[in-house]
């Protein structure tokens, strides 16, 4: 199994945390939801390739953790089936390493490991486990301090600003993006206009980033005790979408010991784990039900058709889609789907695909893109 699935020789980026937005201007490369990065390896064994070997086994059983993390649901992971050689030699499709450092005895790496998708959906179908694999659109977090009578949004000191800025989750389905604090955007959203949910101040920020859903959280510190606190309060906007935000309500009380970061660190994550499992809960695909329509899709040129049919390659619940027709003014395409119809509009819609209608009249096309403010 270990010579099947060598190192790669070749560095891949491994991204860490929530996504600086200065990367927003840089075309964004295609998430892979069945590939897992990083996974940090340290063994120490007898000898270096012993080491090497141990650490192969421990990182794809990570990968295969964080694996589950971001496809399951919490309350659904006691039911996977136990984790052997045999398990992830089927699972495992290979893996590249970075940052490969050795000694005689010790070998140290980040991995990317790469999972065969069907063998993964597959796994979990037989284990009775519902699953999601569509990525959310990016989501840009806008993290609101009450201190007393006072909103921190931009100004500093902002602690709960920084307990953001210092998060390294482990990518999940919903890319969470750090908003660079810039005069522009300082002019598009205050904190005042966060907290009420202000739509028009909700899209400008949003255009400022890709049309990307807003993440109001707002902390409070909670120190007149011996013992502090932290309450917060988060909240999910899609702009210009009416009645679809969503919100989660958390508190937690600081350990013996625990400084205030500490303490908004775990809050920090608790906050993007309320996030992820709601968005898992609202895609759980139904492989058992699946469909075929077929689309209109209004064309101007050759160059738009690309574009759409660019765009439905990267969508999981899109099985496979074929070009039926095409001319001057529209394409019509077919398109095979998993889930219900409601989830593939929802999947589409994270890649700024429309899909209007119904049988036997549907409609698929790119969303307008937004003019960023001034």
């Amino acid at each position: 199994m270990l010579l099947r699935r060598r190192l790669a020789a070749a560095l891949v980026l491994l991204c860490l945390g929530l996504v600086d937005a200065a990367a927003a201007e840089v075309p964004a490369r295609r998430f892979d939801v069945y590939a897992v990065s990083p996974v940090p390896v340290d063994v120490t064994a007898a000898n270096a390739a012993a080491a090497r070997d141990q650490a192969i086994v421990e990182g794809e059983n990570r990968a295969f953790d964080l694996l589950m993390q971001r496809m399951t649901l919490a309350a659904d992971r006691r039911r996977l089936p136990p984790v052997d050689a045999a398990l992830l030699n089927d699972l495992v499709q290979g893996f590249e390493v970075a940052h490969e450092r050795r000694s005689d005895v010790r070998y140290l790496a980040d991995f990317t490991v790469h999972f065969r998708p069907e063998a993964v959906r597959q796994m979990l179908r037989q284990a009775g486990i519902a699953f999601a694999e569509t990525p959310s659109k990016p989501v840009v977090v806008l993290p609101v301090l009450h201190n007393g009578d006072q909103l921190t949004l931009w100004d500093d000191p902002s602690p709960w600003r920084d307990a953001w800025a210092n998060a390294r989750p482990v990518p999940g389905l919903v890319p969470l993006m750090r908003p660079l604090g810039e005069l522009e955007d300082v002019q598009a959203i205050d904190a005042e206009a966060a907290v009420r949910g202000d739509d028009e101040r909700l899209k400008a920020i949003s255009q400022r980033y890709g049309d990307a859903d807003v993440l109001v959280t707002q902390a409070r510190l909670q120190t007149g005790g011996e013992q502090h606190a932290i309450d917060v309060t988060s909240t999910r906007y899609p702009p210009g979408v009416t009645g679809a935000e969503q919100s989660w309500v958390g508190s937690a009380a600081a350990n013996p010991g625990e400084s205030d970061a500490d303490l908004m660190g775990r809050a920090v994550a608790d906050v993007i784990a309320q996030v992820e499992e709601a968005w898992k809960a609202a895609n759980m695909l139904d492989t058992r039900e699946s469909g075929t329509l077929t689309a209109r899709v209004p064309t101007g040129t050759l160059r738009d058709w690309l574009a759409v049919r660019d765009r439905l390659s990267g969508i999981p619940a899109v099985r496979s889609s074929r070009l039926v027709t095409l001319d001057r003014e529209e394409a019509r395409v077919e398109i095979r789907y998993v889930g219900d119809p409601d989830q593939l509009r929802l999947a589409l819609a994270q890649r700024d695909l429309e899909l209007s209608g119904a049988d036997p009249d549907w409609v698929l096309q790119r969303r307008a893109a937004s003019t960023s403010p001034r």
